[in-house]
This record gives C-alpha cells, structure tokens and sequence, in this order.
C-alpha cells in the first residue's frame, strides 16, 4: 500500500511513477506475490524533460491490467491566499462610516446599518444602546481667584449631576447635562466671618459622534462633541460683597474610552471653549470688574466604567474646569481690602469634581 500510494507523487524536483516496462518476462513467483510493483524515479530537469535517477526497483508483484501512462503533476504557485482571504473577512465586518450613517437618518439605509449591528456586534455591546442616563452625586470645590476681593473666594459644597444621551444610529447621537449645587455659600468678606449662600447651575448641551477601532467589545472609541454650555453662580439679590457670574459659549469636546477587560473601561476626556461671554449681574451693590476684554475655558476628565450588563453600569469621574477671565478698564467699586481700585482685572475661577454614580441604559 506504501509503495503504491506514491504512483504519480511529483515533489516538483522528483518523480515517482510505476515503470512502463512490459519486455520483462515476469517469474512465477513475481506472478504469485502482489507486495511489489516496479518503480522508476525521473529527475525533472530545468528544461521540463524527465532524467532516470535509478534503475526500477523490482520485487514479485501481480500482474496487473492497468495502462502505465506516466502521471505527471504540475507544481502550482505559492500564493499568500489565506492572507487575502483574512483581508477579505476583515473588510466584511467593518462598522458603517459616521457619513453613511449620518445618510441613513434620510434615507433608507437605515435597515442595512441595523442588520450589520445584529449580525456582527454582542448583544452585550454598549453600541446597542440607544438612550443611556447617568445618575451622579457629586463632590465639588470651587476655587476663584482674582486681583479683586469681590471676585476672591472658595466654595465647597455637594452636588447632583444628571446626564442624559439619545443614540439616533450607533455613532451619532445628542446629549445633554445639568448640575446644580446643595448647600452652597461663599464668605461675606465681613469681620464676623458671615457667610453668604449660593447656587451654582451649569448646563451642556452636545451633539456626539464617535468612532469604535474594531467591532469586538473591547474595541477603543474615540467620541468628539460640538458642545454649548451655560454656566453661572447666582447669590441673594441684597448682597453687599458678591456678584452673581454667567457665562456662556460654544466649544469641543473630545472623549476616549478604553477597555481594559469585557466588564472594565478608562474613560479620558476633554472640553475646550476658545471663546466665552462672561457676565456680571448686579446684586445689592453695583459691582463690576469692568469692561470683559476675554474668557475661555478648558476642562479634563479622568474616571472609568465598570459595565455589570450594558443596561447596567457604574461610573466615576474626576474633573477640572478652568475658566479665564479677562477684564477691560478700572472697576466700579473700590477694594474694600485695599482701599484701591484696580484696572484689568482677571479672574481665573476652577472648579474640582469628584463623581459617583450609575448609568442606565437601552
């Protein structure tokens, strides 16, 4: 059976094939014992023509009645097929384009996207949400400063964060959050180290578009957000030392997740704001800083996800946001702590979070 698997074996160099010899008279004993047959090994020369190597190697085989054509095997190319064929799989499953899918809204692509979600990503994948809710008690420090006592103070104070994302398709979707401040003052400036109370109020608003390096659920996504925000700090209408603050504007923001395992992800991220209408409003006394030349705001955030199902998360968060801002001429009220009153004022007001919540989502 060895020997008689190796008919028409050509290795390229070799070949192997039964002899085409019929003068030799065969014994009776070759005649008797089908174990052997002869066998001729040829040399492929580079020209194509067959060159013997050795003499047929005989042993006592049967006679058999078979046409002894020699059986010559062409050598195919090597090619890199499988590697083609990854390339191909690969480029079956990769996500609809932000641009295709921003189409679909108006158009009737919209089944295709779907059907490629349902057919390529878990079911456990977050890109199957298509409405998620944060929940964030938050922990929060305020820090203003400025060459101008008015507008010279710290706060610290609790607060709640709502967050709220609607997913229109996988990758563009809008967004919206608030936070608003519990028990909040800041010091009256006064020798009796009288407090006065406060409200703080920051709201953003975000159109999202986001991208995922992959389809798997650990693949990383890179989210980028056209934001408008609304920010202000509001104290009594009677108060003689502080002056209420809004500010206003359009800004980027810039977001990456980053899975660690199917159940963890790090969360980094960024605001910024280039330009921001800044204003004071009058409270008992008419303060001003004067004329607002400039402000901007930067903000970074740090934190995680820790995903239970993707219906079901808990998230943290450490940020901090900067606002700058630049005033114009002298003030309206003099400094009651030094009795001047200053020109150009500035103001560089940060403020520090710490977050603790969950995330619903469906």
């Amino acid at each position: 059976m060895a020997q008689s698997s190796l008919e028409g074996v050509n290795t390229g160099r070799y070949e192997i094939r039964r002899a085409a010899s019929t003068e030799k008279k065969r014994s009776p004993a070759s005649e008797a014992s089908p174990s052997s047959e002869e066998v001729e090994v040829v040399l492929k020369t580079g020209s194509g023509k067959a060159k013997p190597v050795a003499e047929s190697q005989k042993g006592p085989s049967a006679p058999v009645d078979i046409d002894m054509k020699p059986l010559v095997l062409e050598q195919a190319p090597i090619t890199d097929e499988k590697s083609e064929t990854g390339n191909a799989r690969q480029e079956e499953v990769v996500e609809p384009g932000i641009q295709e899918q921003a189409e679909s809204l108006f158009s009737s692509k919209a089944s295709k996207i779907y059907s490629f979600y349902r057919e390529q990503i878990h079911p456990d994948d977050i890109r199957n949400n298509r409405v998620e809710i944060d929940i964030m008690p938050s922990m929060v420090y305020n820090d203003s400063q400025s060459n101008y006592s008015f507008r010279d103070y710290q706060s610290y104070f609790n607060a709640l964060k709502f967050k709220s994302s609607v997913w229109f398709t996988p990758l563009i979707g809008v967004s919206g959050q608030i936070l608003f401040s519990m028990a909040a003052d800041l010091d009256a400036m006064a020798a009796d180290r009288s407090r006065v109370s406060a409200k703080y109020e920051q709201m953003d608003l975000g159109v999202n578009f986001r991208k995922f390096f992959g389809v798997s659920r650990k693949a990383s996504s890179l989210e980028f957000s056209i934001l408008f925000s609304d920010h202000k700090m509001t104290v009594p209408s009677d108060t003689l030392s502080r002056v209420r603050i809004k500010s206003q504007g359009l800004g980027l923001g810039i977001k990456s997740r980053i899975p660690s395992t199917m159940n963890y992800a790090w969360v980094l991220g960024g605001t910024f704001f280039p330009r921001v209408q800044h204003a004071e409003e009058e409270t008992g006394l008419a303060i001003s800083s004067g004329s607002i030349a400039e402000s901007s705001r930067v903000g970074l955030e740090f934190g995680g996800e820790y995903k239970f199902t993707r219906e079901s998360q808990m998230i943290w968060s450490v940020g901090l946001v900067t606002e700058r801002n630049i005033f114009d001429g002298a003030a309206t009220v003099a400094d009651p702590n030094s009795g001047a009153t200053p020109s150009n004022v500035s103001v560089t007001n940060s403020t520090y979070l710490f977050s603790l919540g969950y995330r619903w989502g469906h």
